[in-house]
């Protein structure tokens, strides 16, 4: 078995058993097996260290999450616990929780107990260091973002403090404590992070509570099966729907202005896969090969909560560097076109329409993956232009507002 990063918890558990195997024969440490033993408890030790480092949600902003989902003001929380000065202390991090005043939260707000005992963080650790107002508060008031919140008498702070309190039962910090990894040169990670702030809104409420996420689940079988529905012209539909049932939610969003964004993928707090897919290219080609790296990376390399990987998909001449981005761009194209039908195919050796034609209904996949793959490896993005689905996929999904703006 090849070692490489853990990814999941069955491969967790099937490094564990061998590491136990070897570690019974007590091989000399300069031997291949001590070597290979050595490696794996590594391995076991970074995946164990990111497993248990979730934060337990801070009490306080567990409040303002549940103010903002109620659209109460700091004058609703006063009459709550009883007094102006209790209210604002409490929300200013400078008065510890009693007994009484986390089980009045407990009834009035149903805050679990569980997160009302947890210690208050400090008040310089929370969010004043964050620049709130370089967030694109306008752009995000255009888009109806902050609908679901009062903005009578609100200033653009308090407007995208009230968005971010809606995103995690932590709040603004630590959604913003996330780490970004993948393509972000060039993007504007306040802009990032709002996009990933309404993927996470919007994902919650589509979210099914009969289908739950099986970490591990997601085998290469599924990809190739999902592979299959691009064939039908309602193929993304079909896509959103079959994930859905694995309890993974996919959530199209259009992108913020500064920000390079065709898709992102990440875990919400009680670990449901996510994955955001901003259209940026209307293009079938695009749609597809952005959804199936994105759940490379679900199945692959998201370990923790804390973790977001946000994509550049499409981009003449564009290369992965990182080493996950290369493996998901490697397993999703494997997904659509195995790697030894790919070379032999007269698809790839002659580039013309009919080949295209005749390996998609081989493989039972829509042609504009394979002439995508086709523009992407050449670097010529003037062959089979007219083969990629361009204009196709946006229109499924009417409900969405598309502004036109640079890319």
């Amino acid at each position: 078995m090849h070692l490489r990063m853990i990814g999941n918890e069955l491969e967790y558990a099937a490094l564990l058993d061998e590491a136990k195997e070897i570690a019974l024969v007590d091989p000399p440490k300069d031997s291949p097996e001590g070597g290979r033993l050595e490696i794996i408890a590594l391995l076991l030790e970074k995946y164990e260290a990111n497993r248990f480092l979730m934060e337990k949600p801070d009490p306080v902003d567990a409040i303002l999450y549940r103010m903002a989902e109620l659209n109460l003001k700091q004058k609703d929380l006063a009459e709550i616990m009883g007094s102006k000065s209790r209210a604002s202390e409490l929300l200013a991090r400078k008065r510890p929780l009693t007994v009484e005043m986390i089980r009045v939260l407990h009834e009035r707000l149903r805050i679990s107990a569980d997160i009302l005992v947890a210690p208050v963080r400090p008040a310089e650790d929370a969010s004043a260091d964050i620049e709130w107002s370089k967030f694109p508060i306008k752009e995000m008031q255009r888009r109806g973002w902050f609908s679901s919140v009062s903005e009578a008498g609100k200033s653009g702070e308090e407007l995208v403090r009230a968005f971010f309190a809606r995103t995690s039962m932590a709040a603004s910090p630590v959604l913003l404590r996330r780490t970004i990894q993948g393509d972000t040169e060039g993007s504007d990670k306040f802009a990032l992070y709002a996009w990933i702030a309404r993927v996470l809104i919007r994902a919650r409420e589509v979210k099914r509570p009969d289908s739950k996420y099986a970490s591990g689940s997601l085998s290469d079988e599924f990809l190739r099966q999902l592979a299959k529905l691009s064939k039908s012209d309602q193929g993304p539909i079909l896509a959103k729907e079959f994930l859905a049932m694995k309890g993974i939610i996919l959530v199209v969003e259009p992108h913020l202005p500064k920000t390079r964004l065709d898709g992102a993928a990440m875990l919400d707090e009680d670990g449901t896969p996510v994955i955001g897919i901003t259209l940026r290219f209307d293009r079938i080609d695009n749609f597809w090969f952005t959804l199936m790296h994105e759940l490379v990376h679900v199945q692959r390399h998201l370990g923790k909560q804390g973790k977001a990987f946000v994509d550049a998909i499409d981009g003449q001449n564009v290369v992965a560097e990182d080493a996950l981005e290369t493996e998901a761009d490697l397993v999703a194209a494997e997904a659509f076109i195995p790697r030894a039908i790919w070379r032999s195919s007269d698809a790839y050796r002659l580039k013309r329409a009919d080949a295209v034609e005749q390996l998609a209904e081989e493989l039972v996949i829509h042609p504009a993956i394979i002439a995508g793959r086709i523009r992407r490896e050449s670097g010529n993005y003037r062959v089979l232009k007219d083969m990629v689905g361009q204009g196709e996929i946006r229109r499924l999904f009417p409900d969405i507002v598309w502004i036109k703006e640079s890319q």
